[in-house]
């Protein structure tokens, strides 16, 4: 029987394709790596004053380790005067270059181009120092001893400084610059008269003419340099890349949190859970059922015409804050604040099987809230508040409208508008909430006989006719 289904192998085969399969493979690799998630500007200026930090921090270190090394030299040199004094000399001007580094950043005299012409001077530096031969000393080894000792190990404090400023460009350049430094340091020994070198491979002569060679101290193999600059090329590759995967895992983090604390100013902390792990939670446009709910303050223009406007404020802040609480207990959805007033959806953006029982609920407690609020308020001379409440269950259309430059997420429908109907309606009957009796169907079906427990006490109003509806609709209320 013929596979339908190709093996992992296969699949892997078919990705890749042919080298230009490679190729690109390997091109979005990088590009996935290397690239970073768009930062907005207050990320970028947090990464800016992190850059900062990390040069003044790998300044004090860089000048630290110098003067230490200066601290040993000036312990176990057998060097003296002249001699002594170059040796140390040369060992101070890496660290004062260190020391002014860290003041600039300080004083925050640091524009971008500052970081690469300090990498570029260091590893520059440091290459004229390591060809300088000390005046003072007759003699000494051949240049050639200078590949032959590893210096090029010395450069690396420059690379891990670059490291320290999560800048990656910043270390790849440095790293070209080490490279570039040691290669003068390479056409500059092999310049110099006497030095010979070759690949550094034992060749048919055999391993002891190679071993004589290699003992020859104007000898040196191309082969060790060419393993340093490959080594140094590796490490600089990984410290960018762990930078840049750093810098773009910072940046999701951030964009991922701003997007939970917006969740979190809509929805209760349950469905902010759920909806962060969707990435595209509410770009398809979706018809269901849900229970609206809207709640505003009676009469509250003519207490805001003669109240101060920090007063009125103030009371908005509390009021809000007290049923925003209510409706997220309630696992609702805040879908907008409306001046002295409010509306609220349950099962929008995900449905339930109680989505109208919980909006009954959570239309109880805001009522019993707002008294105990009142109970307060009377205590210390202020006058209550008195609210209505309007509750419908129906179909709703949720979805993105708006443009591209601002798009907001809507939850429309005659649902929604008869649900404000009923908020208008309980003022008109003098009561503190309508509800239609669609709602009481809905929680009877979800919660059976326990249902009574929420619409047990509700008093019914008959059919009634909403303005701009062609139909009647059966009310409760709640006094």
């Amino acid at each position: 029987m013929a596979r339908v289904f190709p093996t992992r192998a296969e699949r892997s085969r078919a990705r890749l394709g042919t080298d230009r399969g490679v190729f690109d493979t390997l091109r979005w690799l990088a590009r996935r790596t290397w690239s970073v998630a768009p930062e907005n500007p207050r990320l970028a200026l947090a990464f800016r004053a992190e850059e900062r930090a990390g040069l003044m921090l790998a300044a004090l270190v860089r000048t630290a380790i110098v003067l230490a090394a200066a601290l040993w030299i000036a312990l176990t040199s057998n060097y003296q005067g002249g001699a002594f004094a170059f040796v140390l000399g040369e060992a101070l001007v890496l660290a004062v270059i260190g020391v002014v580094q860290f003041d600039l950043a300080r004083r925050r005299i640091n524009p971008p181009w500052l970081k690469y012409f300090w990498a570029t001077l260091d590893c520059a530096l440091l290459t004229l120092l390591i060809m300088a031969r000390n005046p003072f000393v007759e003699g000494g080894p051949p240049p050639s001893t200078i590949l032959r000792e590893s210096l090029i190990l010395l450069y690396l404090v420059f690379l891990v400084q670059a490291a320290f400023t999560f800048s990656p460009r910043l270390v790849v350049w440095c790293g070209l610059c080490i490279v570039a430094g040691w290669s003068v340091v390479l056409f500059w020994v092999m310049g110099k008269p006497g030095v010979f070198f070759d690949l550094g491979l034992p060749d048919e002569s055999g391993i002891r003419a190679y071993t004589a060679r290699y003992a020859n101290p104007f000898y040196f193999p191309l082969s060790k340099w060419l393993i340093e600059v490959f080594a140094v090329a590796l490490l600089t590759l990984g410290l960018a890349v762990a930078v840049a995967r750093s810098r773009r895992l910072v940046a999701q983090a951030t964009h991922a949190e701003r997007a939970r604390s917006n969740l979190a100013r809509h929805f209760s902390p349950n469905m902010v859970e759920t909806l962060s792990l969707s990435d595209q939670p509410f770009d398809r446009v979706r018809r269901q059922n849900a229970a609206v709910l809207f709640a505003d303050i009676r009469d509250f223009t003519r207490f805001a015409e003669g109240a101060d406007p920090d007063d009125v404020i103030e009371l908005l802040r509390a009021f809000h804050g007290l049923l925003q609480h209510h409706v997220f207990e309630a696992q609702g959805t805040l879908d907008k604040v409306m001046g002295d007033g409010l509306m609220a959806t349950f099962g929008v953006p995900v449905a339930s099987s109680a989505d109208a029982a919980r909006a009954l609920r959570c239309a109880r407690a805001m009522l019993a809230a707002i008294d105990e609020w009142n109970t307060e308020r009377e205590a210390i001379g202020l006058h209550a508040i008195r609210i209505g409440i309007g509750l419908h269950y129906g179909p709703v259309v949720a979805g993105n409208v708006g443009s591209e430059q601002r798009l907001a997420f809507e939850v429309i429908g005659d649902t929604v508008n008869t649900a404000s109907r009923l908020q208008v309606l309980s003022k008109e009957l003098g009561v503190r909430m309508a509800i239609s009796s669609d709602v009481i169907a809905a929680a009877t079906r979800e919660l059976g006989e326990a249902a009574g427990a929420l619409s047990g006490d509700l008093h019914r109003h008959g059919d009634i006719a909403l303005r701009g509806r062609e139909t009647t609709i059966s009310v409760y209320s709640l006094a």
